[in-house]
Formats: C-alpha cells, structure tokens, sequence
C-alpha cells in the first residue's frame, strides 16, 4: 500500500526516524511544532538527482504498513550512515523529498516558509555531495591541507610558491572534480549551506568541516595559474563562500544586516533550478526582506510569481530601482513578464554589482560585497530622481510611472556582436578653435567619457567617488598607445574597446579625434605607470574592465551631446528618462504602433546622476509612462 501522508499544520513539520535494517529498511515519521521544544535532529542537504541521472524513485522506505517511495540518489546516503553506524542510532533527520508530501502544493508552500527555522535550529546539516571517486578522498585531503594554509596566514606570493607547482597538479584537478558535483549548482543548496550554525560535507566515507571548505576556497582564489579559479564549479562554491562570511559577519557586526531577494537572486543567477519559481523561493529564507515581499505560492506561474515580487518591492519601498535588474534579467519574446520584471530564468555572469542600482549605499537593494568591504560614503549615491518616491499604477501587467523626459540617444558604440550606429547628424560639429559647438574642450570630454566607463565610482562596490585627476591621467596614458604603432603596450579589453569606439562621433568629433587632440596634455603626467590588471579594482582599468566586460556597457552619446552608458539593448532614438522612485536615468522605447513604452535598461548619464537634470529649465516636462 502507497503510502498517505498525515496532515500537518502550518506551524508543524515531521521529522524521520530509521527503526529496522532488514530486507527492507523501516521507519517511522513524527510529527513536532516548531512552537515547542524540538527533540534533536539533523538536517540533509543533497541533490534530488544523481550527478549523471535523472530523478528516479526505485526503492522505497516501510512506514507501517505503507510504502514510501524514495528518491534514488539518497541511497548511497542511507549505505554511508549504516557503513557510519549511524543508521539505527536514533537521530532523526529532516530530509525535503520525504519530510514533506510533496504532491500538496499547500504544504509545499508552507515549509519553504519555515525553511529558516528548519535549518538554523538543526543540531548539525549534513552536506551530502555523494559516493566517493577515484580521486574524491584525495580532493578532501587536499581541502584539509589548504585549510592549514590559510590558517598560516602566508602572503599571497608565498601560497602562489608553494601550491602552483607541477606537484600538486593532481590535487587542483581532485579538487576541480568534488567543486563539479551537482550539489554546488542547485540554488536550493546556497541557503543550505549558508544559514545553519553547524555544517559538514560528507563525500563517501570522507568528510570535511564547512569552516575547512571555505578555508580551502578562499586559498584556491589567490592560485589563479591553476586554472581552478576559472572553472563554473569554484564560482559556485566560491560564491557560497561569500555569502557564507557574510552572513556570519553581518550577524556579529550588524544590528540589522541586509540581504535583500533581490541582490541575492541577482548574485546566484547562475545556479540551477528544476521549478524556475524556486529561483526566488529558494533564497527567500537567506533574505531579510523575503518574508513580507513574497509569499510562497507553487499555484502560479513563475512568470507570475516574479511579477508579484515586482510590484510588491515597489509598494513597499517606494522605488522603482527593481525594474532596473530588468537590463540583465530580461525575458525573451514571447514571455509572460512584462518588460520592467526582472526575469530571474535568464541566466548571467556572478556579478556583485551587476547594475547600478546595486550601490553599496542602497538600502533597499544593496550588494553580497565582502565583510572588509561593508563601510562606505553614505553621500555617494545616485541619486537621478532627487530621492523623490515613486509616482505609479500598476493596470494588470502594464506599470504607469511618472517621471520626464531628458534626452533621446543618438550614437551607440560598438560591442562584440553589434556595430556603431549613430545618426547622421551626430548631434553637432565641432569649431574651428578645437572646442566643440558645446564649447567643451578636447580634456572636457575626456574627462567626461572616462566617468562614465568607471560609473563615476573608485571601486566595484560603488562606495566612492571616481578620484578624478588619477584616472583621467591613466585612461589617457593607456589609450594613448592606441593611436600610434604600438598597440601591444594597451591591454587587449582596452585595444577591443578602443577599435569599437574610435569611430563614435561626441559634439561632432569622433572620439578618436578628441584623443589625438587631448592627449597631449597628459605627456608629462608625473605618477605611477598605470595598472593593466583587471583584479584590482580600485584602479581605473580594473573599473573599466568590470563595467566594458563584465557588465557589458557601451558608451553613448545623445542628441544633446551628453555621453553615457547602457547595455548592449540600446538603440539610436531609445528615450532618456528620469522615473521618479528610480535612483539612475532608464531607457525607454516607444513601439512603431505607439502603444505602451518597452523598458530598455538602466544607464549612466554624465551630469545627470545627482538629479540636476530635473532642475534644468529647458522645456523638460513630466509625464506618466506607459511601460508593458
């Protein structure tokens, strides 16, 4: 007999029991409230399918008279605790595929809401990452090793020294091989292993502390020639990492930390997710705003499901900075969410920041940036709209948004992929006396076109301003190779830019020609040569190559002569808008047939960051946005 699940209430989840080893292994499931004291139990984290697999449930569990059917990849789990010991030894566990009736959608939703408590009130969770392997034992031994050198607390050039030798070319490879296992993909395992207070993997008869895996990970960073740090499975445990060190950080340092769904979402985009709607649910109980922003409901669409979230993150924060997510989380055609949802199916690279309104002083929003890294200039801030709430409807799926119109794009530099198109008009030409019809000098522009390929910040984080004089000197010193022979002296990301670039025509000079004209200035520069390497971020080509290559921004310019940048999406007469609620300028295209607005994406708008284009008496008038 199959089987039937006793109800539970909301407030209740069961907890498994193995009683009997025999021809068929037996067990019992009892039920307890989280509003009374629980008896110990431990908590499982594991995949639902096998590594090479699909879901499968061939051997089942005696529960009275009943047989539950149960998941084939827990198997090797249930052979580990008897080769442990540990299979009659009276600890109950608390494992999802069968703790949960998951044919009732109501209960389903139901415990993912106590996902929190289930986890953090665990005695111990156990990572299950699988069987053993041909070099698995050797990946954990290896794991132990690193963790004793980070404890050592040797510079980075000593652990380059010692690990990336030919010597350890087998254990970079056990590791890369336990880091691919499917375990680290799933986005259902990042709140697994961030929130409980005890946790240890066990692979095989193997097993290794939480503390002594991100250890592990965080030396394996600093060994960038062994290749391991550019493989998808240590950027998914490295990723857990930081969250992990945060979330450890915030809870010592921070009276009211801040993870928002959001930034979370956005962060681990490139996790794994058999029902897309999980995407969100999966995070909400590592958030801090989860909980009232989304209710768990596996009755809906996941197209529905992010809409909710949308439009209750606008009603609660009086912002419209959510829909700015939309410029990388963007639906395909054809898809149920509105232009303005970000689309948390589309997948995408593991970015901190990986739009603006990510600013490290947005409280709403914020960003997954390390402990060292959580101070910061409150007074930085994009501020577009005047910090003015959000002025909006919403009419089913369509959002009616206040806010005026700036300016219209008139050239978009060229991307791999996209050529320049601009007008032919290229908003104006230039004057005999080497300034431009807006009389802004040939330093002027330079200046301004090196704000925006930093975003006007000294670091990733966008906690500090752009330091002016020092990365206008370096963005000028390394363009300045680009003009002559000696091409090779320019990194390869600025020679790519520069080729896609030069052609782009602001207040009627190509930017190439503005180059030529101003470089001059800087021949004597007095300073350090400029850095060339993408991993110091505070410099001015480690900015530019996290907002040209990471986050994929092309430089524009508009029919008023402003420079800016926006994502690959933009095209030439896209609209420049400020919406009230929104922290920086948006693009926004109006259909051929003149039905609603489609949101573009966010962008960057030298000069018009701070709200001072709201203030300009040209003609700027507000209107209501008709976004689908």
């Amino acid at each position: 007999m199959t089987y039937l699940y006793n109800p539970i209430q909301s407030n209740q989840i069961r907890l498994l029991r193995f009683l009997q080893d025999e021809t068929q292994i037996s067990a019992a499931l009892e039920i307890f409230s989280l509003d009374d004291h629980l008896p110990k139990y431990y908590t499982l984290s594991y995949t639902w399918a096998c590594d090479q697999a699909v879901l499968a449930r061939s051997w089942s569990l005696l529960i009275g008279q009943q047989q539950l059917l149960v998941l084939d990849s827990l198997k090797p789990f249930v052979q580990a605790l008897r080769a442990r010991d540990l299979l009659l030894s009276g600890r109950r566990w608390w494992i999802d595929s069968i703790c949960i009736d998951q044919g009732n959608l109501e209960e389903r939703g139901q415990q993912v809401q106590l996902m929190h408590q289930i986890y953090s009130r665990a005695a111990d969770v156990v990572v299950w990452l699988g069987d053993h392997s041909v070099n698995s034992s050797l990946a954990i031994s290896f794991i132990r090793h690193l963790d004793k050198i980070y404890l050592q607390n040797y510079s980075v050039h000593d652990i380059r020294t010692m690990l990336q030798k030919e010597e350890y070319k087998s254990q970079w490879a056990a590791l890369t091989n336990l880091l691919a296992r499917k375990w680290w993909t799933r986005v259902w395992t990042i709140q697994e292993f961030v929130m409980p207070p005890s946790l240890s993997f066990w692979c095989g008869k193997e097993d290794v502390s939480r503390v002594a895996m991100c250890n592990s990970l965080s030396v394996a960073d600093k060994c960038k020639s062994t290749g391991i740090t550019e493989t998808l499975g240590f950027r998914h445990g490295f990723s857990r990492r930081r969250a992990c060190v945060l979330y450890r950080a915030e809870q010592e340092q921070e009276p009211n930390p801040r993870r928002s769904l959001v930034s979370l979402a956005a962060y681990f985009c490139s996790s794994d997710a058999t029902d897309d709607r999980d995407r969100l649910y999966g995070l909400r109980a590592l958030s801090t705003d989860g909980g009232s922003l989304l209710e768990v409901n596996y009755s809906i669409t996941s197209e529905e499901v992010y809409t909710r979230f949308a439009k209750a993150f606008i009603q609660h924060s009086r912002s419209l900075d959510i829909i700015c997510f939309a410029s990388v989380f963007s639906a395909p055609p054809g898809s149920g969410c509105p232009s303005w949802v970000p689309d948390w199916r589309k997948r995408g690279e593991l970015l901190v920041v990986p739009v603006m309104v990510s600013q490290s002083s947005n409280t709403n929003i914020g960003n997954l940036r390390a402990p060292h890294y959580l101070d910061y200039d409150p007074s930085v801030y994009y501020t577009a709209s005047q910090q003015r709430k959000a002025e909006y409807t919403f009419r089913g799926s369509l959002l009616l948004a206040r806010g005026a119109i700036i300016d219209r794009v008139d050239g978009v530099a060229g991307s791999e992929g996209s050529g320049l198109v601009q007008s032919l008009e290229g908003n104006s030409a230039s004057s005999p006396d080497g300034l431009s019809s807006s009389g802004r000098s040939a330093t002027d522009i330079l200046r301004s076109v090196c704000r925006c390929l930093v975003l006007d910040r000294r670091d990733r984080f966008l906690r500090y301003p752009m330091p002016t004089d020092e990365f206008l000197g370096d963005f000028v010193r390394l363009c300045t190779p680009l003009l002559h022979e000696a091409h090779g002296s320019a990194p390869k990301a600025l020679q790519e830019w520069f080729h896609l670039t030069r052609p782009l025509r602001i207040d009627g000079r190509s930017f190439e020609t503005t180059l030529r004209d101003g470089h001059r200035l800087f021949a004597d520069f007095r300073g350090p040569a400029p850095n060339q390497d993408e991993f110091y971020h505070d410099s001015f080509f480690g900015r530019f190559y996290e907002t040209v290559v990471r986050m994929t921004l092309r430089l524009i310019v508009s029919r008023k002569g402003r420079v800016g940048m926006a994502s690959h999406k933009a095209r030439e007469g896209d609209f420049l808008c400020v919406l009230y609620g929104c922290s920086v300028p948006v693009l926004l295209r109006k259909s051929d047939n003149g039905l609603p607005h489609t949101f573009v994406g966010e962008c960057f708008l030298d000069g018009c960051m701070d709200g001072s284009a709201l203030e300009q008496d040209d003609g700027l008038s507000e209107e209501t946005f008709c976004i689908q």
